[in-house]
């Protein structure tokens, strides 16, 4: 049985020493380094050859976001943020996922004295990602000129959009993401441009406190506004809504007059926010004009709804296996044939261009 190497980065001997008995505890797994820092672990790469790289980002020298940087030029594979603070330094957590990594674990979530459950997870993560498909992210665009719009929209500031000329082919654009989305939702929006000509409805699996932040970072990259759902909003043309974390997203109304509303209930579901809740409510609107799109990320959360928003003939289409960096939420789609394409992440925005108009 190939075992799967894992390096492990933190400042902290405590933490090293930690993350290694965790990893001991699963068999396919074998430790092949630890380092203190990003500049010892570069120094090491060639010679560890590890698959997966477990990394603080809050380190001293380089710190954690230049190391990715480094790992992505010298020799891309999977990177799993394991750090303190993260939900205080979300912004910086985001820019890591954005930078290459690909998960991100938040150790204040676990007790410092019992490491069982941090451990389960871990290794979880580890099995999930590894063989994923890293690539080197392309520079992101200079952000767009904003306008100041209030200090009721700080987080949020909206910008005027070009009107389309003519009436798109579909009324909303449904975009569900779990492990890999943040990179895969940017690059196809980024592409779309102001070109997107509908409201996008977006729920990305995430924790608490780092929802804003991802929603904040679209916004400065993109030229369309983007924000985080806070109550109830009507959807309006050219705008991506962000769900916030521990809420779902809920389509309300008809066909010209849509809102979108977070909600905590249902709560006797696996996620929350939860694909399957966005999509099946959409599907609940008579003569709504849907394209439903899910991508990268590990189980089934919005397989079940994709089915029932292609018995309405709604427009669906998920990400393909060699593109994501977990083929798990698309391949459950792919299952029930609840997808009608299946397309690689770089053919997405030209195929949704098709089919908004």
């Amino acid at each position: 049985m190939k075992k799967i190497r894992v390096a492990v980065v933190d400042d902290s001997s405590f933490m090293r020493k930690a993350v290694v008995r965790m990893l001991a505890q699963e068999p396919r797994i074998v430790v092949v380094g630890t380092a203190a820092s990003g500049e010892e672990l570069l120094t090491q790469l060639d010679t560890w050859q590890p698959d997966v790289v477990t990394l603080d980002l809050f380190m001293p020298g380089m710190g954690g976001l230049r190391t990715i940087d480094r790992i992505m030029e010298k020799r891309p594979l999977p990177v799993i943020l394991l750090s303190s603070h993260s939900r205080e330094r979300a912004p910086l957590t985001i820019e890591a996922l954005h930078r290459g990594a690909v998960d991100f674990i938040d150790k204040q979530r676990y007790s410092l004295v019992d490491f069982q459950a941090l451990g389960r997870v871990l290794i979880d993560k580890i099995l999930l990602v590894t063989g994923a498909h890293v690539h080197p992210p392309e520079p992101a665009p200079p952000p767009p000129k904003r306008k100041h719009m209030g200090p009721e929209r700080r987080a949020h500031p909206r910008v005027s959009s070009p009107r389309p000329t003519r009436a798109p082919s579909c009324d909303l654009l449904l975009i569900g993401a779990s492990t890999g989305g943040p990179v895969a939702i940017r690059e196809i929006l980024e592409d779309l441009g102001s070109e997107l000509r509908v409201p996008a409805v977006v729920v990305q699996h995430m924790p608490k406190g780092f929802t804003r932040a991802f929603a904040e970072r679209l916004n400065s990259q993109l030229p369309v506004p983007v924000l985080e759902v806070l109550g109830n909003e009507p959807l309006l043309p050219s705008t991506v809504y962000i769900a916030p974390a521990e809420h779902h997203l809920v389509i309300r109304g008809r066909p010209g007059e849509l809102s979108v509303v977070a909600t905590r209930e249902p709560e006797d579901v696996t996620h929350r926010p939860s694909v399957d809740v966005l999509f099946s409510s959409a599907a609940r609107i008579p003569e709504l004009r849907v394209v439903a799109l899910l991508l990268t990320g590990m189980g089934s959360d919005g397989a079940e709804g994709m089915k029932e928003l292609a018995g309405t003939g709604a427009q669906t289409l998920a990400q393909d296996a060699d593109t994501s960096v977990v083929y798990g939420m698309p391949r459950a789609a792919a299952e029930l044939e609840a997808a009608h394409e299946i397309l690689p992440l770089g053919q997405i925005a030209d195929r949704l261009r098709d089919l908004i108009g």
